[in-house]
């Protein structure tokens, strides 16, 4: 079981240091519960636990200053502790979403912190030492790792028979009420989605992919080709369009000046 945990940490630590650094997608819910999944074991219910808490998030995304709530933290610990519990998917989801709040909060604690290390950075441009600065990019990661793997470790090692506890003392009402939840969280993560998706531009193609699935029956690989040749062309129009622009404010004739070398 400690080594189940330990690897369960060091799990939700890379995904945290990845959201910051390489961005292999591990930060996503689907991807980060799914390999809990497979370190408890059981990846049926990783799967399960992590594609809706991955459509419940489809528009979680941090803007300017804001950090959303940590997907990759609370869907691990949802996956282990519901495995754990031999719960389902109403456990997954009411140990997951208030441990991504959780979690959201430590990683603006440990950003917070390590605002130090910006200043230090700072001071090493004033001086010329860009080797420091270099290394001062990487002095926060470790801080960062722990604030993923350190809330993990703590739910898996300790959180095991003590959720299980308080889950039976949970009417059962409770959990029915959340296994509703399960079912119209995707809807309403769907609807977020749509809702950054309607711009006065992008309208049309929603429409066109719904004609094109609803009414042809086409499948996702066509529907994707036809998207990705739609939005070449766009590109074309609107690229040729701003240049006709370009020349016409500047009487279509631009010569930049001469200089003698």
């Amino acid at each position: 079981m400690l080594i189940t945990c330990i690897l369960l940490a060091i799990w939700a630590g890379f995904c945290t240091v990845d959201e910051r650094t390489f961005w292999f997608g591990t930060p996503k819910a689907l991807l980060a519960g799914s390999v809990a999944g497979i370190i408890m074991g059981d990846i049926t219910t990783g799967l399960v636990i992590s594609g809706t808490l991955q459509l419940m998030w489809l528009a979680n995304a941090g803007i300017g200053a804001y950090i959303p709530p940590n997907e990759a933290t609370g869907s691990i610990i949802g996956v282990a502790v519901a495995i754990m519990a031999n719960g389902g998917v109403a456990t997954g989801l009411a140990i997951a979403i208030p441990t991504a709040l959780l979690c959201q909060q430590i990683i603006m604690l440990t950003n917070t912190l390590n605002i130090v290390w910006i200043h230090r950075a700072e001071a090493a441009i004033e001086t010329g030492d860009f080797d420091k600065v270099a290394r001062y990019n990487y002095y926060g990661l470790p801080f960062s790792f722990l604030a993923g793997a350190l809330p993990v470790f703590v739910a898996a090692y300790f959180g095991g028979p003590a959720v299980e506890s308080l889950i039976n003392l949970i009417p059962t009402s409770v959990f029915d009420g959340l296994t509703v939840a399960a079912g119209i969280i995707p809807v309403v993560g769907m609807g977020m989605l749509l809702m950054m998706m309607m711009g006065k531009n992008m309208w049309i193609f929603l429409l066109l992919g719904f004609v094109l699935a609803a009414y042809l029956g086409l499948g996702t690989i066509p529907i994707s080709i036809i998207g990705i040749c739609l939005a070449f062309f766009y590109d074309l129009i609107i690229n040729k369009a701003d240049k006709n622009d370009f020349d016409a404010n500047n009487g279509g004739n631009f010569q930049g000046e001469e200089y003698d070398l």
